[in-house]
């Protein structure tokens, strides 16, 4: 999880003290980032981040909470400082457990999907927050899900759905409904498209079905251009709008 979706769990961040954001700095720090502990700078490097002056003497402010008394927020180990144990009970009061994520385009536009359908939507929203929030292998599946429905909802919206169908009425498995795509006729599907189809879904099939591959982020940001580029090209082929009108004046 990244700051900015982090701090969104806490609803009174923005109205309170520099000194209670350093706080919060350093539960994010060592709970997300995995830090065995912080140090001034690395504070620094939150306020930074968000834009934000930083607290005026963030080593006094440490030092002082750290000595051994009623009310001590923090232990110092050698020259790392961490959260003491009935602090982080006291902070995690007012982080909200039940946070619902809020979708960024931190891993594609979502506005590609409107005017498309409501579920597509909600597909697109949790491959993003699988994003925003470290979930890569999640990701990966999400956006296997995406693309398994787009296809299948382009040869829908030809009437050609028999040809991605198999003896029991099922649909075919990514690999083959991809092949079944790049070979048709009825439309014009890039070259560029037709390649970086196979990088996504390699990837995503390992993250589904391989017990040893854990994605990464790397992994996805390497991805991001051809995934939108992907995606994009999909929707604009089946005319969502278009389509809709076609189903309205039909019935």
């Amino acid at each position: 999880m990244d700051l900015k979706s982090y701090l969104r769990k806490v609803s009174s961040f923005d109205s309170c003290s520099s000194s209670k954001k350093i706080d919060y700095f350093i539960h994010f720090l060592i709970d997300q980032r995995k830090l065995d502990g912080v140090k001034a700078k690395d504070i620094v490097e939150c306020f930074n981040e968000l834009s934000l002056s930083p607290y005026s003497n963030i080593c006094s402010y440490l030092s002082k909470n750290a000595q051994r008394r009623k009310g001590q927020k923090f232990i110092k180990r050698k020259d790392l400082y961490i959260l003491e144990a009935g602090y982080i009970k006291e902070l995690e009061q007012t982080i909200d457990l039940d946070f619902i994520p809020v979708a960024t385009n931190n891993l594609f536009p979502l506005s590609i999907f409107d005017n498309t359908r409501g579920y597509l939507v909600d597909f697109a929203k949790e491959a993003s927050c699988c994003y925003d929030f470290s979930l890569y292998n999640s990701c990966f599946f999400m956006l296997r899900k995406l693309l398994e429905t787009l296809i299948i909802e382009l040869f829908e919206r030809h009437g050609l759905e028999s040809q991605i169908k198999n003896g029991n009425g099922g649909y075919y498995f990514l690999s083959d409904l991809i092949a079944k795509m790049s070979e048709q006729k009825t439309w014009h599907l890039t070259k560029i498209v037709k390649i970086d189809i196979l990088k996504v879904k390699k990837f995503a099939d390992s993250s589904v079905h391989s017990k040893r591959f854990s994605a990464k982020k790397t992994d996805i940001d390497n991805l991001k251009t051809e995934i939108r580029i992907i995606i994009e090209e999909l929707v604009n082929l089946i005319d969502y709008p278009s389509w809709s009108n076609n189903i309205k004046n039909n019935t």
